[in-house]
């Protein structure tokens, strides 16, 4: 299982407009490798969180498309500065 992060810090005050974004069922990008993602708001950041066999690439692949990619248009507006990948480098399980 891969997992991809993206993670984007959140202009002041927009935190609302994302719960709204959430709460309407606006979601981010589903590649097709992606089985599971999440997300996660705090009062300054969202992160999406992408899992499934090939989901690194698949999400990559995604944003790099000029079509596929603007399901992330209705969240950028609320982004104070660039959406930042973040790889999974260590995970543990019992």
């Amino acid at each position: 299982m891969e997992r991809i992060v993206l993670v984007a810090r959140l202009k002041p005050g927009e935190r609302e407009r994302a719960e709204k974004l959430l709460a309407d069922g606006v979601e981010p990008i589903v590649p097709d490798a992606v089985d599971r993602w999440t997300i996660f708001l705090s009062g300054g950041e969202v992160v999406f969180l992408f899992e499934g066999e090939g989901a690194r690439e698949s999400v990559l692949e995604t944003l790099d498309d000029p079509v596929l990619s603007t399901a992330l248009a209705p969240w950028l507006p609320l982004f104070d500065g660039p959406l930042h990948r973040a790889y999974e480098t260590r995970s543990w399980e019992r």
